[in-house]
């Protein structure tokens, strides 16, 4: 079992998450609503044990792909 920390969005707080339940992770824009910013730039990754719409994070997809590499899962091959 190999475990990738991130910080939580809302909270600014670490969020432990083992790779292996990964189903995916996705970039969300900047959500802009009349002339202001309704939500900055985020990741959310989906865990395949819950179906609550993921984790909102503040990590990149390349940070979330580069950790998963340096946890040693062999990806490396994959995630260039």
């Amino acid at each position: 079992m190999y475990i990738i920390k991130v910080t939580s969005f809302q909270t600014k707080k670490p969020i432990y998450i083992n790779i292996d339940a990964i189903g995916h992770f996705y970039e969300v824009e900047e959500e802009i609503e009349y002339g202001r910013v309704k939500a900055k730039k985020h990741t959310v990754i989906g865990v395949t044990t819950h179906n609550n719409g993921g984790f909102k994070v503040t990590e990149s997809v390349k940070e979330i792909a580069q950790q998963i590499i340096n946890a040693g899962y062999g990806l490396a091959n994959i995630l260039k």
